[in-house]
């Protein structure tokens, strides 16, 4: 072996520990950066020289600077990250209707119901007493109360869902763009080959506050880019990215979509919880309300039908019978006017209250129209479905948090930075740098000894 081959190869020795030493160091510096991975410079030995007398080596050459990375252990987090998206927004927002329907409590529409039905029994006691008449009339008032606000809690609920909704889908959209941006300039970069670790972290960052909106899969394509699904659709691939949008449904209630307008099942994420809150949580809270409301009048109106006002007036109602819903209950223009235009005698009889008393008996009677349950019954059942889906959302964003931590650091302890051991690394390659070095020096010791024999 020449000199100048002993050169070469002491020269790509510094040159390589020189860059081993540079990426210690970036590794070292990014340490606390969120979506970092550790790198790596990828050594290997030189094409070997071959002669007469066999192959000698020519010292080592880098392959290239590769991140430490497990694409099992992204795809875990990721689809936790969807799971604990769908259930915090479910907890969320239901936990809104719960804390509006505040049961069991002392002003809520359970105790409103009871007070109107005791306000019944008072004035079946006495039916001719201003008094017991004006508290009926308040605790009717009390109870319409009651309901308009349950439904207006609802209708808010249902509005703040569809702008957060509105407003991700927009997020989405633009993450979907970044990830394509990373893609084109990792494709320009040369792809897996060229050393573009620093722009593919900064795109998986893009990608896991992705998994917490929308279901998401990732497919590694060989020219480095990738391709990811959303829910269901093809949301980026390479270069190429397909935008979302929030369409009305033709039966009611708001979907996704992709620009093409194919329909778009989001399968995890926020998103998914925003579009069942509003087809079928919300509408059915609120079609529940409805129900107690309507049956509520229609079957206190027929008994209050045919009983006797005061002034011996009969066939009159108790609620406006134009208000069958939880929005429009209202008490019937003549009780709200006066509370002695309510009906509380079977006849014109003075000191009759046959009719107040068969509606204070509406307390525990099974309402057909309510599958059999009481007024009551029926409003607890639906409290008590609230609360438990907020239970067991809570519950699920609970174990899908331990989970998306356990799976982030099972991740960081594959790809995440132990300045300990970059130390450890920098030492061993400032030692082979010196060795390097030292066999610059001998070779030109023996190359002056050579000149000096001249």
């Amino acid at each position: 072996m020449s000199l100048a081959s002993l050169l070469s190869i002491a020269r790509s020795a510094l040159l390589a520990q020189q860059r081993a030493m540079a990426v210690t160091a970036h590794n070292v510096a990014n340490a606390q950066t969120a979506g970092y991975s550790r790198q790596r410079l990828e050594l290997t030995a030189a094409d070997p020289l071959r002669t007469a007398l066999g192959t000698l080596g020519r010292g080592v050459t880098e392959a290239g600077i590769q991140r430490v990375r497990d694409s099992f252990f992204d795809a875990r987090y990721r689809t936790e990250s969807g799971l604990l998206g769908d259930s915090s927004a479910m907890r969320d927002y239901l936990g809104q209707i719960e804390g509006a329907m505040n049961e069991p409590s002392d002003s809520g529409l359970a105790a409103a119901l009871d007070g109107l039905f005791n306000a019944f029994a008072d004035l079946a006691s006495n039916p001719s007493s201003p008094t017991s008449r004006t508290l009926l009339q308040q605790a009717g008032r009390r109870f319409v109360q009651q309901l308009h606000r349950l439904d207006a809690a609802v209708h808010e609920v249902a509005d703040a869902a569809l702008a957060k909704l509105r407003a991700q889908v927009d997020v989405v959209n633009g993450l979907a763009s970044k990830i394509a941006e990373f893609n084109a300039q990792i494709l320009a970069s040369g792809g897996p080959s060229g050393s573009a670790p620093d722009l593919q972290d900064q795109r998986d960052l893009l990608v896991d506050q992705l998994s917490g909106l929308v279901g998401v899969r990732v497919v590694e394509r060989a020219d480095g880019t990738i391709a990811v699904t959303a829910g269901d659709t093809l949301l980026v691939d390479g270069v190429g990215v397909q935008a979302l949008v929030v369409q009305g449904l033709p039966g009611g209630g708001f979907g996704l979509a992709a620009a093409a307008g194919s329909a778009v099942d989001p399968k995890a994420g926020s998103l998914k919880a925003l579009c069942d809150l509003l087809n079928d949580k919300l509408p059915g809270i609120e079609s529940r309300l409805d129900a107690l409301a309507q049956a509520f009048v229609s079957t206190v109106n027929g008994i209050h039908r045919t009983g006797y006002t005061l002034s011996g007036a009969t066939g009159t109602d108790f609620f406006d019978p134009a208000g069958v819903t939880a929005q429009t209950i209202a008490l019937a223009p003549a009780v709200e006017a006066s509370g002695d235009a309510i009906a509380a005698g079977g006849t014109a009889a003075p000191g009759d209250g046959a009719i107040a008393l068969q509606l204070a008996q509406l307390t525990g009677a099974s309402v057909a129209a309510l599958g059999g349950r009481s007024f009551r019954d029926f409003y607890v059942d639906l409290a008590g479905s609230v609360g438990t889906d907020v239970f067991d959302a809570s519950q699920n964003a609970d174990v899908h948090q331990s989970l998306v931590d356990q799976a982030d650091t099972m991740r960081s302890s594959v790809s995440g930075v132990s300045v300990d051991e970059e130390m450890v690394a920098l030492i061993s390659q400032q030692q082979a740098y010196s060795a390097a070095a030292r066999i610059v020096k001998v070779a030109d010791e023996m190359l002056q000894d050579i000149l000096g024999m001249i």
